[in-house]
């Protein structure tokens, strides 16, 4: 299994006004599609379960700079999640995901900037989840 970025050059036949850019806490700005959040901008390949994972993983890069709210929303609904065990707490749902971007960050494919900037990412997600895990512990 690995994790690619898909730039946005040639996404689709997008056009630069099809994303919004969202800054990363390591300086780079990730570009992320306006309305394609299933699968733009990362891809999991490498198994059977690369499309659920593809579609999980693109949700939450997408909600990095999102809502609490948003994220709530989110955690609320991950029981819907066909790889998400069977009723999940939004706290463990929280561990249970950062731990998996954890993983994720091993397998990463490009270049030295294209890793970094997806390594990134899956931090900056990691600490929303840990952000929302405190609130959903409270």
């Amino acid at each position: 299994m690995h994790i690619i970025w898909k730039r946005p050059d040639g996404f689709q036949n997008a056009h630069p006004e099809d994303f919004r850019r969202v800054p990363l806490s390591n300086g780079a700005q990730l570009w992320l599609h306006r309305h394609e959040l299933d699968w733009y901008p990362f891809q999991v390949s490498g198994d059977w379960a690369g499309q659920e994972q593809t579609v999980r993983l693109n949700r939450l890069v997408n909600l990095v700079d999102a809502t609490d709210a948003a994220w709530r929303n989110f955690l609320e609904h991950y029981n819907d999640d066909e790889l998400a065990p069977e009723n999940v707490t939004p706290a463990a749902a929280c561990d249970a995901l950062s731990r998996w971007l954890e993983e994720l960050k091993e397998v990463v494919k490009g270049n030295t900037w294209e890793a970094e900037i997806m390594c990134c990412a899956l931090g900056d997600v990691q600490t929303r989840l840990a952000r929302m895990k405190a609130i959903a512990s409270h």
